[in-house]
């Protein structure tokens, strides 16, 4: 089965190097150049993860500070080198872990650049590579939508059926759409994920 984290870093890698580094995306507050210090930190520096987390511990907040100016900093080309291809010492480099830990990262980041973009269209997914989105759906709907005061129903029409939300208000809403959308949607990219919403 084809790793399709690595598939989605490599067309994150290409969609960068074609906005350069300074094009919107949907994380707010960040362009190209900030989500790609972000994912390689994540891939390379744990312990700089847990610096900005915590930047009033004195030694780890100021490691984290200086190595993401060194990254920012980087030449373009260089950074997306660095996405592209994680250090030897990643566990990014071993696919069942790059797979369990980069699915939904890189799928969301490359939508996050794509759909940021104004000509972004749709495009279509494996139906392999929607499996794996559904299966990430399933594990983590209940944290993606706890917050959410009404009950959800997510439904991918093949796949299956998924619930969230508090369930407070006695609203039930129901989102319909392939794994891809849901999964957008869920992690809150919901003005930009192609999904249709009725109340019950």
């Amino acid at each position: 089965m084809t790793n399709f984290a690595h598939v989605e870093r490599r067309h994150l890698a290409a969609l960068l190097r074609r906005t350069g580094p300074d094009a919107p995306t949907l994380c707010e507050g960040w362009t190209t150049r900030d989500l790609a210090v972000h994912l390689v930190l994540r891939d390379g520096r744990p312990d700089v993860l847990a610096g900005r987390a915590l930047p009033q511990l004195p030694v780890l907040g100021e490691r984290a500070r200086r190595t993401e100016e060194s990254l920012t900093g980087l030449p373009w080309d260089r950074l997306v080198q660095k996405v592209e291809r994680p250090p030897l010492y990643s566990p990014a480099r071993l696919g069942p872990l790059d797979r369990r830990m980069n699915t939904v990262e890189f799928f969301v980041h490359h939508e996050d650049v794509r759909r940021a973009q104004p000509e972004w269209h749709d495009r279509p997914l494996l139906h392999d590579e929607e499996q794996d989105l559904w299966g990430s759906l399933r594990l983590l709907a209940k944290v993606l939508l706890k917050d959410d005061e009404d009950a959800l129903v997510l439904i991918a029409p093949g796949f299956g059926a998924v619930r969230g939300g508090r369930g407070r208000t006695g609203t039930v809403r129901v989102l319909r759409g392939a794994p891809s959308e849901l999964l957008l949607w869920a992690f809150g990219r919901r003005d930009r994920a192609r999904v249709e919403e009725s109340v019950e």
